[in-house]
């Protein structure tokens, strides 16, 4: 007789036993059994995670305090599976050529012996398959993840940023963003994804030669709250050809801090990054038909961005491929990516920070802050749509209102109405910013506009009346699209004689910037001052 704590307890073991060492799915098997198990002091598989991830950094150290999971089979199709995680470190560095030498070499044996142990538990009879197929992939489809404590630390030479979560949650969400039970259809896959992360706290600290930190500076980003959803549609007779992968972040309040000292920290990392994401395509990628760019874009969806591995975190489910397209679906060829962060209130203040000796706490060295700074703006958003099989990229952004003034010393003494610098009229509409979004309670997966991938159609529906209405004080539009017929030549005489007369697709790029209401007021306090803090930027005080 079919048991479905038979079936789902070795993929849940084993797929723990994939990342996660030293663990034996048979020792913990009756415990799961029972409704609950509890792993205490966990390593991480490092280069599982390294090859899951595809990200161009190093895992140092990975380990768990606890984890406990809690099966209510009695309820087993009404209530999720629970995974809790107390206490999550990681340690991270810039990956170096010789480890990504080492790790593209292969699975360690170790590994291959899991993988192929969790292929043998879920190796069934066909008949035992079919009855429980559907249920097995609403029970893991459904688990529940919370995790409580993480902290994430990043080393790059003297440079180290700390991040610490103090509270993650990750479920299925229902079509109102809510968390429930879901059913997945097989054929076709409309799947909500829900995040919602508590109190982020980042960290940019500068360590000695001895690898310790002298002196732990303010945090650059305090207490902030976040919330992610991830919405996959697909249909899987149209897999190979078309799907669409929506993220947004949103938060409420972003309060941002940064000091003179951080600033050269910081833009050796923007500078670090920035060297990682460059695009390292070249003309002899233009000069490919595009059948067979079509073809290769197809068969690899992964690792085109750094946002786009983040899918591949979550549960999902492998069907086969049809050898043929179903020409009567309705999804557009494509494999449609859309990534949005928007900001509802951002504050990010610049101060002057410098040593000084603390006599009272007995010449212990500390920092002293003088503010500067404070920029406020209001109704924030970034968009990106990309479709790499028809050349088509949509970027937008806009912000809503800006209000910038001087703090401290650096104020001037006139009325209150003229303290700041820089100021725009407030916004009526608070929620205009996140117009077709998935934060948007108005708008509909069938609803197109949020994603068209066609010339004409973007044209008419994105109109500059449409960003002012989004963003009313600043809009920025950028495409970069294929021309329907026109191709052009190439300017490399080389490439013109190897590719024979091949022509290639005529790439455009058109922008669009708009802005509106922006009142400036500059005043001679505040100028003859912030001239006096940029000299002490260029030329710091020797303590430093």
């Amino acid at each position: 007789m079919f048991k479905i704590e038979s079936y789902i307890t070795p993929i849940i073991l084993n797929y723990l036993a994939k990342y996660v060492k030293n663990i034996r799915p048979q020792d913990f098997q009756v415990s799961l059994w029972e409704g609950e198990v509890t792993f205490q002091n966990l390593d991480l598989r490092l280069d599982v995670l390294e090859q899951e991830l595809s990200l161009p950094f190093e895992f140092l150290s990975g380990h768990i305090h606890e984890l406990v999971i809690q099966v209510p089979w009695t309820k087993i199709t009404s209530e999720p599976i629970k995974v809790l995680i107390n206490t999550i470190e990681f340690v991270l560095k810039a990956k170096t050529e010789e480890h990504g030498a080492k790790s593209s070499a292969g699975n360690s044996p170790q590994h291959t012996s899991v993988m192929e142990g969790a292929a043998k538990a879920e190796r069934k009879d066909d008949e035992t398959s079919s009855m429980s197929s559907g249920l097995a992939m609403k029970i893991v489809n459904n688990i529940n993840v919370q995790c409580q404590n993480i902290i994430l630390k990043y080393v790059e030479e003297d440079i180290v940023v700390s991040m610490n979560v103090q509270y993650l949650s990750y479920c299925p969400a229902n079509e109102l963003w809510q968390p429930a039970m879901v059913d997945v259809n097989p054929h076709k896959v409309l799947m909500r994804k829900l995040i919602n992360i508590s109190d982020l706290t980042i960290c940019l600290d500068k360590r000695n030669s001895a690898g310790q930190i002298d002196v732990c500076q303010e945090p650059v980003l305090y207490r902030c709250t976040l919330e992610i959803r991830f919405l996959r549609k697909y249909n899987s007779s149209s897999l190979a050809t078309s799907s669409i992968t929506r993220i947004g972040i949103f938060t409420q309040a972003l309060d941002l801090n940064l000091s003179s000292l951080q600033i050269p920290m910081l833009m050796r990392l923007i500078k670090f990054l920035t060297s990682l994401s460059g695009d390292s395509s070249t003309d002899d990628d233009l000069c490919c038909s595009n059948k067979e760019r079509v073809a290769d874009r197809a068969t690899d969806t992964s690792g085109s961005s750094y946002l786009s591995w983040a899918w591949n975190l979550l549960p999902s489910f492998t069907f086969e491929e049809p050898d043929e397209v179903d020409s009567g679906s309705d999804d557009v060829p494509g494999h449609t990516k859309d990534v949005g962060i928007y900001i509802e209130e951002l504050n990010f203040t610049l101060k002057n920070s410098e040593f000084i000796n603390d006599a009272i706490m007995g010449g212990i060295k500390r920092i002293r802050y003088t503010p500067i700074v404070r920029f406020t703006f209001g109704g924030l958003y970034f968009e990106r749509v990309a479709v790499k099989e028809i050349d088509w990229c949509s970027t937008k952004a806009g912000l809503s209102s800006i209000y910038v003034e001087p703090l401290g010393q650096y104020r001037t003494e006139d009325t209150p109405e003229s303290l700041a610098l820089l100021e725009t009229s407030p916004y009526t509409n608070m929620r205009s910013f996140i117009d077709k979004s998935l934060f948007d309670e108005q708008c509909m997966i069938a609803d197109r506009g949020w994603g068209v991938t066609n010339y004409d159609d973007y044209v008419t529906r994105i109109t500059d009346d449409y960003l002012i209405f989004r963003s009313p004080v600043f809009a920025l539009d950028i495409i970069t699209y294929r021309s329907p017929t026109g191709y052009c030549e190439s300017k490399d005489a080389n490439i013109t004689a190897n590719i024979s007369g091949m022509k290639i697709p005529d790439i455009h790029k058109q922008c669009r910037l708009l802005s509106s209401g922006i009142t400036f007021r500059l005043n001679e306090t505040f100028m003859q001052r912030k001239s006096k803090y940029m000299i002490q930027v260029q030329q710091p005080n020797q303590r430093l």
